[in-house]
């Protein structure tokens, strides 16, 4: 048997077969059969002396168990090996989508590197928290994915210069459902699928697409919508400037209870005073 390992290598593992492990319990039983009838029929005749017989058994016996030990560890290895091919394809499977949400926000000056960047700072804040580590790989992996729903959005609504109307507005407040739907297929992305279903979800209700609150609201999707606000009041977009970092600070003071989860708010803001790369665009 092979799989693969972490490496890419294949690692081959070998096992004593089954059949060949029933073959030397039934000629241990015959043995013991013959020797009882033996020992039955003629009691006084040793033609194998017990000693031999009862090492011989015992030798049989731990070659068994060994083997058993043996093949134990290696379906250990063999199990630990499956599941880092498996993690390796849902990188993989990650990676690629990543890569056309990089294409997609590369068509635009103004939201390249978007998600990038909203991904470091929801990490930033997930560490400020002092989140899980597992937690803080899910974030990750929905900060990357985050925007993926805007593949299906057109160019003209996307990169729009005037002001939206009330059909653009709808078309944008779908990407979220959209992302959900894109990344459906996808069983082991169920926790992120809910982050990115949440990230324009506001903390006193008036968010979208469901108006969820308070702490209806994934603290994953609460952190991931302050780290995406902060991001787009901290880029350039066609129709203005990026924010000084005084007017930053007070948006996110201001939508402190309001927009954004208070913990989620505090933490960015902390970090914010201490970590001044976290303002490079």
């Amino acid at each position: 048997m092979e799989a693969p390992k972490q490496d890419g290598r294949k690692r081959s593992y070998r096992s004593v077969s089954h059949n060949f492990k029933i073959a030397v319990v039934l000629l241990l039983f015959i043995l013991t059969a013959i020797r009882l009838a033996l020992v039955y029929h003629y009691p006084s005749a040793e033609i194998i002396p017990d000693k031999i017989f009862l090492i011989a058994v015992l030798a049989v016996i731990l070659y068994l168990w060994l083997q058993e030990l043996s093949d134990f560890h290696k379906l250990i290895n063999i199990n630990q090996d499956l599941e880092a091919a498996h993690e390796q394809l849902k990188q993989a499977e990650i990676d690629t989508i990543a890569s056309l949400i990089n294409a997609e926000e590369a068509k635009d000056v103004y939201t390249r590197g978007h998600s990038e960047r909203v991904t470091k700072v929801a990490l930033a804040i997930a560490r400020q928290m002092n989140l899980p580590e597992e937690d803080r790989q899910v974030i990750t992996r929905a900060g990357i994915l985050h925007d993926i729903g805007k593949i299906g959005i057109s160019d003209e609504v996307l990169h729009k210069q005037e002001k939206l109307n009330d059909e653009d507005w709808r078309i944008i407040k779908s990407h979220p459902e959209n992302g959900i739907n894109i990344l459906k297929s996808l069983k082991f992305l169920a926790e992120e699928r809910e982050i990115i279903l949440g990230h324009h979800e506001r903390f006193d209700g008036k968010g979208y697409p469901r108006g969820l609150k308070s702490e209806e609201i994934p603290l994953e999707a609460a952190i991931l919508a302050v780290a995406d606000a902060f991001d787009a009041m901290n880029s350039r977009r066609s129709y203005r400037g990026a924010l000084d970092e005084e007017a930053i600070v007070n948006e996110l003071i201001n939508g402190r209870g309001s927009q954004h989860a208070p913990e989620a708010t505090d933490a960015l803001l902390q970090l914010l005073k201490n970590n001044p790369r976290l303002w490079e665009r």
